[in-house]
């Protein structure tokens, strides 16, 4: 189990660090929660996702 910070918190029962960072709620999201789409968006806001990086990490 896990406390992911940004603006905004979640607890998760995973250990691995999340892939996508909506740009609009900022909520994160690992590649697995989406299917094999060329297009994903956030699930919660439908906004759109930015890649995760050690240059550009979770917004908190």
């Amino acid at each position: 189990m896990q406390v992911i910070q940004y603006k905004g918190v979640t607890l998760v029962a995973r250990d691995d660090a999340p892939t996508y960072q909506c740009k609009h709620c900022f909520k994160v999201w690992w590649a697995d929660d989406f299917d094999n789409s060329v297009f994903i968006a956030c699930q919660n806001c439908h906004g759109e996702l930015r890649d995760i990086t050690d240059d550009d990490p979770i917004e908190t």
